[in-house]
């Protein structure tokens, strides 16, 4: 469990920790909202990659469907906490570490996750969380990226790429494609 918690230092450090922004930017006459205070749920469709699955007595790559759901609040314009939600759209059996063989029957993933606004469009994620199966619940580190494009009226479609480390069982790495809707927070109107 150490070196997870390496990981996750040194992403945090290599992103820096600055977390000043104000409230509103204006680049070429177009002025951007502040996340500051904005909440925003997303929507994703994607497949999870397993490396340890097993078929018919073999070890093979297994592409798995899958949906999520995440809900972020945004405490400034480069920091929220989160929560991700997934499901695995199918059972399948891995192979973990001690060769023991282990059905996964539509396992569900629930991650608290820090996000830090490393661009405009690039994000980045990390959490520890676990994985809900009637077979086993699993404890579970999640790192990852999103990438998104601003839509009118705070919309925004994107991609997100991430590895979700199953402690002592197995790893998985998914690809989704993402769809959010942001709430910004409403100011006052003075009279």
């Amino acid at each position: 469990m150490k070196h997870y918690i390496k990981y996750i230092v040194a992403i945090l450090l290599l992103t820096g920790f600055e977390s000043r922004a104000q409230e509103s930017t204006h680049v070429e006459g177009k002025s951007h909202e502040s996340l500051k205070g904005a909440s925003r749920l997303t929507l994703g469709l994607g497949h999870t990659h397993v490396a340890e699955g097993e078929v018919d007595g073999k070890t093979k790559w297994l592409p798995l469907a899958s949906w999520s759901l995440n809900y972020d609040y945004w405490f400034s314009n480069k920091w929220a906490i989160g929560l991700q939600s997934d499901i695995i759209l199918e059972s399948f059996v891995i192979k973990n570490k001690e060769e023991e063989l282990i059905e996964r029957s539509y396992p569900v993933s629930l991650v608290p996750v820090a996000i830090y606004k490393a661009g405009e469009h690039i994000s980045i994620f990390a959490g520890v969380g676990a994985e809900f199966a009637k077979e086993k619940n699993i404890t579970m580190t999640r790192l990852g990226l999103d990438y998104g494009f601003h839509l009118p009226n705070n919309w925004e479609i994107g991609a997100s790429v991430l590895w979700d480390g199953k402690w002592n069982y197995y790893n998985s790495w998914g690809i989704a494609f993402t769809v959010s809707k942001i709430w910004p927070k409403k100011h006052k109107v003075q009279p």
